[in-house]
């Protein structure tokens, strides 16, 4: 049975500052590629200013690039700077990928795609 634990690992990645506001010009994802054994109760992307969470989204895919379901993204912390996305505790083990998409509240918009491994 896997352990769930709150995903709070992050490495800074600076967006590129075209058209990118103050809202997203930072944002802090988990490791690339980063091998965890345990199912993270929600990805966390924070940023350094509110987002929009209604025109905001984010994709999780299998290694095979299927569509998997997702908790409802939700807001948290400073200003709702804290885009998160809640995961199912069951995912089986294997490489997973978030495509995201943020919009600040001035509507600039940044995106990314990271991947993470849950292990047996």
């Amino acid at each position: 049975m896997k352990s769930i634990a709150s995903f709070c690992l992050f490495a800074s990645l600076l967006l590129a500052a075209t058209g990118a506001s103050a809202a997203i010009e930072e944002a802090s994802l988990p490791p690339q590629q980063q091998e965890e054994g345990l199912v993270p109760v929600n990805l966390e992307l924070t940023f350094t200013g509110p987002v929009d969470l209604a025109r905001s989204t984010a994709v999780l895919l299998d290694a095979k690039g299927t569509a998997l379901p997702t908790g409802r993204p939700f807001l948290s912390g400073p200003e709702g700077s804290i885009f998160k996305i809640p995961l199912d505790p069951s995912m089986a083990p294997g490489l997973y990928t978030l495509d995201w998409r943020v919009l600040s509240m001035d509507g600039r918009s940044a995106e990314g795609r990271y991947q993470f491994r849950v292990d047996p």
